[in-house]
C-alpha cells in the first residue's frame, strides 16, 4: 500500500449558491455594499468607513438610511455572494477581489479603491489635523495624556472645538487644568516645527492606531456576516468551509453567537434583563420555532424568566399557530443582535465558548 492511499480524500462539498431573487429584489451595488458594512457591525467596518472621503461617506449614510427593513432572502443572498468572493483563491483570507468589489460599490474613483487595496495613505488629501478630528476622543486623551502640557496644548489648538473639549473631558483633571493655561499661549509655530510635529504624530500615534484597526481576523468578519443569515443558509456555508479549510471554520464557529448559543453561552440570571426590550410578539415567534426545531435555548429561556412571565408564553405559544421559518428566524436574528449589543455595552459577559461546550 502506498502512502497516498493512508491520505484520507478531501470531502467534496460543493459551494453554496445566494438563493435567487425577483429581478424586483435584487440590490444595486452600493446597497448591497451598505448592506455587508452594517451586518458586519460597527467595530468591523470602521476601519473602512474611517478613510472615506466626505462625499462617498455622505452616499454611504444615504443609503443605509434608505435601506429599511431588509427582507431575510435578500440578506442570505448578498451575505452568500460576498462570502463566496471573500472565500475566492488559495487561501480563505479575503483578497482583493473581494475589496475590490466593496470599494468599487461606493467609491465611484478606480485610483481611490486602488490606494485603499494598497493600504497607502492619503496624507496629501488629509492632514494629520484632519485624521485626528476623526479620532475617537478616548483614544486620542489616552495618547496626549503621557505628552506634554504645551505639546497637548498645541494638539488641541488644532482641533475642532467640540474635538477638544471632549478630549479635556477625559484628561486627568490637573492635567486638563494645565493644558487649557497653556492654550492661551501657544504661540504661532514656524512651519518647519509645524512638519516636525506632524511627523511625530503620524509616526508615533496615527501610524500605530491605523496598524491596530487593521489586525482585523477573517473569523471575525465571516462570523460576523453569519450571524445575519438564515440557518439553512449559514449551515451550508459552515460545511463548505470546514471541508476546505477545518482550522478557520472552527474558529469562525468558536466566534458567532447564534439563537441555539443562547443556551450555552449566557448566564440564566441575564435572561430577564438581555429581553426585556424584545418586542413579545418577536419573542414568541422565535420561540415557537425554536419548539418546533427542539432547540434548547426555548426551555432555557422559559426557566429564566419571572415564573408568572414564564407561564404565561408557555400558555401563548401553546395557542399561536406555528410560525413560517423564515419569519421565525428573522426573530432570532433580531434577538441575537439585542443580546451581542448589550455585551458589547458591557451589560452582560458571555461564557467562553470553549468553556461553555467542555
Amino acid at each position: 500500500m502506498t502512502d497516498a492511499a493512508l491520505v484520507p480524500a478531501r470531502v467534496k462539498v460543493e459551494r453554496p449558491r445566494p438563493p435567487a431573487l425577483r429581478g424586483d429584489q435584487v440590490p444595486t451595488p452600493i446597497e448591497k455594499a451598505a448592506m455587508i458594512l452594517t451586518a458586519i457591525g460597527p467595530d468591523q467596518a470602521a476601519g473602512f468607513l474611517r478613510d472615506l472621503a466626505e462625499p462617498d461617506m455622505e452616499r454611504f449614510a444615504r443609503t443605509v438610511n434608505e435601506l429599511g427593513k431588509i427582507p431575510q432572502e435578500v440578506l442570505d443572498s448578498v451575505i452568500v455572494e460576498f462570502l463566496e468572493l471573500l472565500t475566492t483563491g488559495p487561501e480563505l483570507t479575503g483578497g482583493s477581489k473581494a475589496a475590490r468589489k466593496l470599494l468599487a460599490a461606493v467609491l465611484d474613483d478606480e485610483e481611490e479603491v486602488q490606494r485603499l487595496i494598497d493600504g497607502r495613505r492619503r496624507s496629501e488629501v488629509r492632514s494629520v489635523w484632519e485624521r485626528l478630528n476623526d479620532t475617537p476622543a478616548p483614544t486620542l486623551a489616552s495618547f496626549l495624556a503621557a505628552e506634554h502640557p504645551q505639546t497637548a496644548a498645541v494638539v488641541l489648538s488644532e482641533l475642532r472645538a467640540e474635538v477638544a473639549a471632549s478630549v479635556l473631558e477625559r484628561l486627568e483633571r490637573a492635567f486638563a487644568q494645565t493644558v487649557v493655561l497653556r492654550l492661551s499661549r501657544v504661540p504661532q509655530l514656524d512651519p518647519p516645527v509645524a512638519a516636525a510635529i506632524q511627523r511625530t504624530i503620524e509616526r508615533d500615534f496615527l501610524s500605530v492606531l491605523q496598524r491596530n484597526l487593521s489586525k482585523r481576523r477573517p473569523a471575525d468578519l465571516i462570523a460576523g456576516l453569519m450571524n445575519n443569515i438564515s440557518t439553512e443558509v449559514r449551515e451550508g456555508f459552515l460545511s463548505y468551509l470546514e471541508a476546505q479549510e477545518p482550522s478557520l471554520a472552527q474558529d469562525v464557529q468558536r466566534t458567532m453567537f447564534t439563537f441555539e448559543d443562547i443556551a450555552v453561552r449566557l448566564h440564566g440570571r441575564d435572561i430577564a434583563g438581555v429581553l426585556r426590550d424584545v418586542p413579545e410578539e418577536v419573542l414568541l415567534k422565535a420561540l415557537k420555532l425554536g419548539e418546533a426545531q427542539s432547540s434548547a435555548t426555548v426551555p432555557f429561556i422559559l426557566e429564566n424568566l419571572p415564573r408568572r412571565l414564564s407561564e404565561r408564553y408557555v400558555e401563548e405559544l401553546a395557542g399561536l399557530t406555528d410560525v413560517s421559518r423564515k419569519e421565525g428566524e428573522s426573530a432570532q436574528i433580531e434577538i441575537t443582535k439585542a443580546i451581542q449589543a448589550q455585551a458589547k455595552a458591557g451589560s452582560i459577559r458571555f461564557i467562553e465558548k470553549d468553556s461553555a461546550f467542555g
